[in-house]
């Protein structure tokens, strides 16, 4: 990452902290890092991060559905609206996207109850493995898992290519 961009993405940072201090946060940026720690008392406590590439845009974690986080994420995307002057996608708008099968190697995060969640896709494995490593590094408390994820329309077609 350029200097620049290190700097640009270091200011929206702060200005997305000064609007939650206005609204009643603590922020606590987290050294050497793009990431500050969100803090409401009677609250959980949740992480303002630059997810790295490919994802390469702000993240909230954890990620989970609470209103308090769906709440957060909205001042979030407001704010850098406002910093950017353009649309950001809302959180339903982003869960609603058809999964990008181009790449076919992903990290899933699992959860409770049997639930996943994809958090980021990859063209080779190497990539994945990589990213899956800084994740866990930065939320150990998280289980992450990389997959081979192709379409079930592609996986029957494969199968009955060979049984001919």
């Amino acid at each position: 990452m350029k200097h620049s961009d290190w700097l640009r993405l270091q200011a929206e940072g702060d200005r997305i902290c000064a609007t939650m201090r206005q609204q009643g946060y603590k922020c606590h940026k987290q050294t050497r890092r793009l990431s500050w720690k969100l803090c409401k008392e009677g609250q959980e406590d949740y992480v303002l991060t630059l997810a790295p590439a490919p994802v390469s845009d702000w993240t909230l974690i954890p990620n989970t559905t609470s209103p308090e986080r769906q709440q957060l994420w909205q001042l979030i995307n407001r704010t850098l609206t406002s910093i950017r002057g353009q649309v950001i996608k809302t959180p339903q708008e982003r869960t609603s996207q058809v999964e990008d099968y181009s790449r076919p190697w992903a990290i899933i995060r699992l959860l409770p109850d049997a639930r996943r969640y994809t958090v980021a896709r990859f063209f080779n494995r190497q990539d994945a493995e990589d990213h899956r490593r800084f994740l866990n590094r930065f939320m150990p408390a998280a289980e992450f898992v990389v997959l081979f994820d192709v379409p079930d329309e592609q996986l029957k077609q494969a199968t009955y290519q060979k049984e001919d």
